[in-house]
């Protein structure tokens, strides 16, 4: 293949891969347990694809939220409408508050639709189970948010992984 040569803008068309993503604060009067949250972040997960179905996407890249609490850390995902969702983590105790991440890569949609869809799943599910969207922030860097170490310590252990001979 002449990749020099080759002017096919292949993601980068307005049929190509649109990614978005937000964080946000939510919170709820009664306390949420493992599996409530658990959930709720399923729900989100199958919403945001489905809507993005609905709106025209070709596939679903990767849907994902990753929820911090002071209880513990939950994360779903799901890569399509028909192959569900996936969840895993545990929350220790039952809380008010939790901090979620959710990134949407989609294929075939312009990012104003991925935007969209993320948006209405996490606003429209978390009011129905009676949690408050109390603040929310649009993110580039989910991976920040996959790493409790501080960035010096995550450069470290790339580094020594890719010392390491295998």
């Amino acid at each position: 293949m002449d990749t020099e040569n080759n002017t096919d803008p292949g993601c980068y068309t307005e049929h190509g891969v649109t990614g978005y993503g937000v964080a946000a604060k939510l919170s709820r009067q009664e306390a949420m347990d493992s599996a409530f949250v658990q959930a709720m972040a399923k729900e989100m997960m199958m919403f945001i694809a489905e809507k993005c179905m609905h709106s025209g996407a070709k596939c679903i890249g990767h849907i994902k939220c990753h929820i911090r609490t002071e209880g513990g850390t939950i994360k779903a995902d799901t890569i399509g409408v028909g192959h569900g969702t996936y969840s895993t983590g545990k929350l220790d105790h039952a809380v008010k508050d939790l901090y979620i991440a959710i990134n949407s890569i989609i294929q075939g949609i312009k990012e104003d639709a991925v935007q969209s869809a993320t948006l209405d799943g996490l606003h429209e599910v978390a009011e129905g189970r009676g949690v408050a969207v109390v603040k929310e922030k649009e993110h580039s860097y989910f991976d920040e948010f996959d790493f409790v170490a501080s960035k010096q310590e995550y450069i470290k252990q790339l580094e020594k992984q890719l010392s390491e001979d295998k």
